[in-house]
């Protein structure tokens, strides 16, 4: 199968908007007393402590647990009512309910052909997203039926960082080139992203950035970096997610409201 690469050719200089500021509106703070949080909404918190994964919503706390997997890599909560858990020590994917409940296993050294999960996300019809180590292809697995696809050729860079939708897998190369593949199998070049140290993946447009000790929202198509205005300086990591920005520290989660442009 033979695909199409699309090449955005632009220019590789950023500018900085200083005058147009990106406005925040605080929300709340949560003090994290050894917890890694995930994520935070107006209903539930996401988060896991000595390896236990929690969901405390205002009523209720659920768990799950299983030692046997060993460390827990990754949590996928694109779908609240479909928690996607990623153990890569033992080359397992988890499915969870909206209560936590285990509705699916799928165990990539039990397949026929042995494949080694990586890049998991949360996909489109019963599907789930993966990047397969071995082979360095991208592909589908089917939790329905039990079956499993590659949609793309081997990738010739090594994925640095990825995030996925329902129909899009994204990824960023070591030459700080991000590209997009569609559930058919389309590739597509984006193209070259600013230096930064921490980043986030919104969409094809949209990119949140932490530089040094400033976020900025990084516009593809207009070339354009706007920064954040956020009252802490000093922070670990970001997490962006329906209007909400929640800044780490290193004993606190800080909320905040914002409205991207």
């Amino acid at each position: 199968m033979k695909f199409k690469f699309t090449v955005l050719f632009l220019s590789l200089t950023f500018s900085i908007l200083s005058q147009e500021k990106i406005k925040t509106t605080f929300i709340d703070s949560l003090v994290l007393e050894n917890k890694t949080v995930y994520e935070i909404n107006e209903h539930n918190i996401y988060y896991s402590v000595n390896n236990v994964f929690y969901k405390k919503t205002k009523d209720k706390e659920f768990n799950y647990t299983n030692i046997t997997l060993g460390n827990l890599t990754t949590v996928d909560l694109y779908n609240p009512l479909q928690t996607v858990l990623f153990y890569k020590d033992f080359n397992t994917v988890i499915l969870l309910d909206n209560q936590l409940n285990e509705n699916h296993k799928i165990e990539g050294n039990k397949l026929e052909n042995i494949v080694a999960f990586s890049c998991i996300g949360l996909a489109i019809q019963n599907q789930i997203w993966f990047y397969d180590s071995l082979s360095q292809k991208i592909g589908l697995y089917n939790f329905k039926t039990d079956t499993y696809k590659f949609i793309s050729t081997p990738l010739t860079s090594k994925i640095t960082l990825h995030t996925t939708d329902y129909n899009y897998f994204y990824w960023i190369d070591e030459e700080n080139i991000c590209y997009t593949i569609s559930i058919f199998g389309k590739i597509k070049t984006i193209g070259k992203l600013p230096v930064y140290d921490t980043i986030q993946i919104l969409n094809e447009e949209n990119y949140v950035i932490k530089k040094e000790k400033q976020l900025y929202l990084f516009k593809k198509k207009e070339n354009k970096l706007f920064e954040i205005s956020i009252s802490k300086n000093s922070f670990d990591k970001f997490y962006y997610k329906n209007g909400i920005l929640s800044i780490f520290t290193a004993d606190k989660v800080i909320n905040y409201k914002i409205l991207l442009p």
